[in-house]
């Protein structure tokens, strides 16, 4: 997994790292607790960091979603809350980059001429380059996951998953709901998440180069 993509975990000294990496069933049952240790008691911490974790999640939520009810950005659960918390980012991208992904080429004037200075020119062009670059990587990623397989079951490998891959890193992000133009019938279907899934590949390959959109989709296959 690329680490660049993912903040590191703040540092914590070694009593803390002891309760969280020890497992409690492999301790003395009803351990007391060591009164110059405010990190003694792993069930203690779990307890708090439960409660702390839910409290935080929703803070961010509100400041992305300012107008949402207590209902709605409420958890369902904690699991909810870590497997949310452990997406990795996308690759940041400028503006000229996100606008050829989040506007939709029906919605721009057909046959409009590149724009010699921006890279990021021509949706479409970035969605073919996206492409092969994404596949390329996807491929290179489930190669290295499953190195004993032949070049007959990696291909099929690949083909069967890549496009529920696609698919499902754009639902994980929710894109769709920042596409600007997309005709309503298009808006859910997996076309639309093919297209946004290779745009913003190729845009990222054309930013940071083929080892990152590398990285980043190995990143992605943990989730």
């Amino acid at each position: 997994m690329a680490t660049n993509l993912i903040p590191p975990a703040p540092p914590l000294p070694g009593e803390a790292r002891l309760e969280i990496f020890v497992h409690p069933e492999g301790l003395p049952p009803n351990r007391p607790l060591e009164e110059n240790n405010k990190f003694s008691d792993a069930r203690r911490l779990e307890l708090l960091g439960t409660k702390m974790l839910e409290l935080a999640y929703m803070d961010v939520l509100r400041t992305r979603w300012a107008g949402a009810t207590a209902q709605q950005l409420k958890p369902s659960s904690s699991k909810q809350i870590v497997a949310i918390m452990a997406i990795p980012p996308a690759p940041q991208l400028p503006g000229e980059a996100l606008l050829e992904i989040f506007v939709h080429p029906d919605s721009l004037p057909h046959n409009c001429g590149l724009d010699d200075g921006n890279q990021f020119s021509d949706g479409r062009r970035l969605e073919v380059l996206g492409e092969r670059m994404a596949k390329a990587a996807y491929m290179d990623v489930m190669c290295t996951k499953w190195p004993n397989v032949n070049t007959t079951q990696l291909t099929t490998l690949v083909d069967s998953t890549i496009s529920g891959f696609m698919v499902k890193v754009v639902n994980t992000y929710r894109w769709r709901e920042a596409v600007h133009g997309c005709p309503p019938h298009l808006v859910q279907g997996h076309e639309e998440a093919h297209r946004l899934f290779k745009t913003y590949a190729g845009a990222v390959h054309i930013q940071y180069g083929f080892q990152r959109l590398r990285d980043w989709i190995a990143a992605l296959t943990e989730i």
